[in-house]
């Protein structure tokens, strides 16, 4: 093998061992545990509907990464319809149990996946979605709050993780909803009656991650939002098993579990981009641009050695 070829082998191999364990970093980082709840299964999609369908009418959005949804699409019970339509785009899959009508005239949704083995990995992840609410409204609360209506903080200074109990979320007008903790809290809050973000936003501060926040919903009226240019923004996983949760428009970083969805005027659902993950990214590329140097190096060297002993 010449100089050129075996610089080039060993690159690439290098360059694929970066990208996966980047991938593997990005697995873990999408792990099902917020705090002390497990949504088990359930955590490995950004949208899946429990007992009804999905309805995403378009467009793209303001907010898309370029995806419309990001993630794992499913339809865990039978007799449902997922229907898209319009330039949504998004980065599949999309599982849908037996029995299921897949109706999209939309380009950028792939095909649906099919079959036994997705009838009982979509089951599991509804039962893991159902047990996970129920763990979480059982969780002591850390404070209660009754109906929050007004811009509103709530602030832990201690890295933990923290359980609100709130009876609902009453927004118009723009207000909002700050969690505020530092990196490596977690918050749960468990909402009883409704959340109307008509419009209304729930905000994440301090070092706290959308991927560390859990709204777990009990109640059975939709979760609404609206606001032209998704001007509601809720960053965290929505968890609502007996309600639909209807986006006309808004966006979710994170995951939206509920019992039906529909999307509508350029909703989106996207998972927050972490700065960890970029910062892994980056130093992949400086690994591999210094490994290629260090190669180059050697190479020379090698040569060089080649030479020698030919003169």
């Amino acid at each position: 093998m010449n100089q050129t070829n075996l610089f080039r082998s060993i690159f690439v191999g290098t360059i694929a061992l970066a990208v996966a364990a980047f991938c593997s970093l990005s697995s873990s980082a999408s792990a099902s545990m917020i705090g002390a709840v497990d949504l088990g299964t359930a955590g490995d999609f950004t949208m899946l509907a429990l007992t009804g369908g999905i309805a995403d009418s378009g467009p793209v959005g303001p907010n898309a990464d370029p995806y419309t949804v990001d993630g794992a699409v499913g339809v865990a019970s039978s007799g449902q319809t997922f229907q898209a339509s319009g330039s949504v785009y998004y980065n599949g899959p999309v599982y849908l149990h037996s029995g299921d009508t897949y109706n999209s005239s939309a380009p950028g949704v792939p095909p649906p996946t099919t079959g036994a083995s997705v009838d009982s990995y979509l089951e599991q992840a509804s039962a893991d979605a159902f047990a996970a609410s129920s763990f979480a409204a059982s969780l002591t609360p850390t404070a209660p709050y009754g109906t929050v209506a007004t811009n509103t903080t709530i602030t832990e200074t201690v890295a933990g993780d923290y359980v609100f109990d709130i009876t609902k979320i009453n927004f118009s007008g723009g207000k909002t909803l700050t969690l505020d903790a530092p990196a490596g809290s977690s918050y749960v809050l468990n909402i009883s009656t409704g959340i109307v973000l008509t419009s209304g936003s729930i905000l994440v501060a301090g070092g706290l991650s959308s991927t560390n926040v859990l709204i777990n919903y009990t109640g059975t009226d939709a979760v609404t939002f609206s606001g032209g240019g998704n001007v509601s923004q809720v960053y965290g996983t929505i968890l609502a098993p007996y309600a639909e949760v209807a986006i006309h428009p808004g966006v979710v970083f994170g995951s939206v579990i509920a019992a039906s969805i529909s999307m509508s005027s350029g909703a989106n659902i996207v998972p927050e981009v972490t700065p960890g993950s970029v910062i892994f990214g980056f130093l992949g590329l400086v690994v591999a641009i210094g490994s290629r140097r260090a190669l180059m190096g050697r190479a020379r060297e090698l040569a060089a050695q080649r030479k020698s002993r030919v003169d």
